[in-house]
């Protein structure tokens, strides 16, 4: 692993301890979530322009921004605390991250290649969401334990995780009916 991975997950156990940033400060359970996100990272195109929405603790977007400089990653989280910690981790990594204090059910100013979603809400709750973050040849990208079927995405590719984890599935945004505001 890295010495910026192993960095963030240092200031995430430190900051952890303090505020409820994720449901375990276990260094293995922390390992996992890692894991879980450099998937992503080892499929996503180059320079890409990619959204994580309700990035909370840095899941999955940091250790993408940290293996994958080329992209071009933004933050969406709405908790001010969580917000603290990201622009912490962003400055003492020094990475290039644009961190946006909104609600990602806000209709976005610009759109994305990619929206990666990761412990927000149930897919078929988040996918209409997402969608209004990507342009009309967009992915989704959503952490899962459910089939492409039982997240009501049938048309998504599933990228298997590590030790029956679950998958990332990958959903085509003209697959996904646009939500509305709100």
């Amino acid at each position: 692993m890295s010495p910026a991975l192993e960095r963030y997950l240092e200031e995430l156990g430190r900051w952890g301890s303090r505020m409820n940033l994720v449901g375990s400060t276990d260094p293995g359970e922390l390992r996992v979530h890692m894991e879980d996100s450099l998937a992503a990272a080892a499929v996503l195109p180059g320079d890409a322009r990619v959204v994580d929405l309700g990035s909370g603790a840095g899941f999955p977007g940091i250790p993408v921004a940290i293996q994958r400089p080329d992209l071009h990653l933004t933050l969406v989280e709405v908790r001010e605390r969580r917000v603290h910690f990201l622009r912490h981790v962003v400055r003492t990594l020094e990475l290039d991250v644009e961190i946006r204090r909104i609600d990602f059910r806000t209709t976005p100013a610009d759109l994305f290649d990619f929206a990666l979603v990761r412990a927000v809400a149930p897919p078929a709750e988040i996918l209409p969401i997402a969608a209004r973050w990507i342009g009309s040849e967009g992915e989704i990208w959503v952490w899962t334990r459910l089939s492409p079927e039982q997240a009501g995405a049938p048309d998504a590719v599933a990228v298997a995780l590590a030790a029956g984890r679950g998958a990332i599935l990958r959903v085509p945004a003209a697959a996904v009916p646009r939500g509305t505001p709100g």
